[in-house]
């Protein structure tokens, strides 16, 4: 995974593993559903933490279900980094850092994802590395 500083743009495509996945609501609530088109599930390395309301991806060697989504508007990405509290000109501040990762699946497949921008306690990891598998157990817990 490496940083880089080019900006997503419409033909893009973006991974989403937590709460801006299909079926949360935070698509709608951002008035945003009409500029993303679900393309289908997919897998990416990394590890993944339970951070409470939303999850946080670090980079791992571990597998991670996710939604892969086609960009359509090039003001999109703008919306995302303030959601995920990203700011391009102050990446050490922020929450999470926007990079371009390779998937596991779709094999030779490219997209956008944030990722967790600090350390988190290695007791919240979710060992399945799926956000809504996880939070059906963990709401029963």
């Amino acid at each position: 995974m490496s940083q880089t500083n080019i900006q997503p743009a419409a033909g893009d495509f973006i991974v989403l593993y937590g709460s801006l996945m299909r079926g949360f609501g935070a698509v709608d609530q951002l008035g945003i559903a009409s500029r993303l088109r679900f393309v289908g599930p997919c897998v990416c390395r990394g590890e993944l933490y339970d951070l409470g309301d939303y999850p946080g991806l670090r980079a791992g060697e571990a597998r991670v279900v996710a939604e892969l989504h086609a960009v359509l508007d090039d003001d999109l990405i703008s919306v995302l980094d303030e959601f995920e509290g990203y700011s391009p000109k102050r990446p050490r501040e922020s929450l999470y850092l926007r990079e371009r990762i390779n998937l596991v699946e779709p094999v030779d497949a490219e997209a956008w994802i944030y990722l967790y921008n600090a350390v988190p306690d290695a007791a919240t990891r979710v060992t399945s590395g799926d956000w809504r598998a996880h939070l059906l157990t963990r709401n029963v817990a």
